[in-house]
């Protein structure tokens, strides 16, 4: 499946400086990195690993996520709960606070990217200003943006640690508008995986968006993104 818009292709169109990326599954592979650091907690204390461990991870890290984008709860909540929760569902009996730690440890070395990344930031960088614009935990995301030398394409790394507010909220992105100088929002567009942080986020901010949506979701009905693509390759098409 090919590039899915509902405007005129961009291709060659100077209008566009601005490209905001999400980092975790829109560049770096989280899922891959959380799989690693899981398998190594495990086997480190003796617990067994199968994929049903790695699959309730997914299932109630999703939720907890979700939670803390629509502002239920913060992140020093996540952290001291993230882990006994999903303990607790796999009916083990462990201090989640400690496989917390070690995880975040864990995903911190790990900087897998999604397919097509690298290509893409070197498509990119040449024609546009690129920033990250990311969720995720500062220590983790600045250790793997360094370790998988992602450094040299971005010019700053928008993190909703240091801002103080998570995306979607306007103000995260209110947020890096300023530190971006204000410039016309037709000169912005970003790319993220998560339909509501990221695409939801920059709809209502008022700029263009692109879905990376390599397993074929269907977007909520309120929620149109400018531009949908499968793999990464495709934005190429499209900026």
């Amino acid at each position: 499946m090919g590039a899915v818009h509902t405007a005129p292709v961009l291709k060659g169109d100077e209008m566009k400086k601005i490209v905001l990326l999400d980092l975790d599954n829109t560049i770096i592979d989280f899922n891959e990195c959380a799989r690693h650091s899981i398998m190594d907690i495990f086997e480190k204390l003796g617990f067994e690993y199968n994929e049903n461990v790695f699959e309730t991870f997914i299932t109630e890290n999703v939720k907890i996520w979700k939670r803390l984008e629509n502002g239920d709860i913060d992140k020093p909540y996540l952290r001291a709960n993230r882990w006994n929760i999903i303990l607790a569902k796999l009916g083990i009996e462990y201090d989640g606070t400690i496989i917390e730690e070690e995880f975040e440890n864990g995903v911190a070395r790990g900087a897998y990217p999604v397919e097509g990344a690298y290509e893409l930031l070197d498509y990119l960088h040449p024609k546009y200003d690129l920033y990250v614009v990311s969720n995720g935990f500062r220590f983790v995301q600045e250790s793997r943006v360094k370790i998988g030398k992602y450094d040299k394409y971005f010019k700053e790394l928008f993190l909703s640690e240091d801002i103080g507010i998570q995306k979607p909220d306007l103000r995260f992105f209110d947020y890096c508008y300023s530190k971006l100088g204000y410039p016309e929002k037709k000169e912005l567009i970003l790319i993220g995986d998560n339909i509501s942080a990221d695409i939801m986020g920059g709809n209502n901010f008022g700029i263009e968006t692109i879905w990376f949506n390599p397993n074929g979701a269907t977007a909520p009905p309120e929620i149109k993104p400018t531009y949908t693509v499968e793999k990464l390759a495709e934005i190429k098409n499209i900026l």
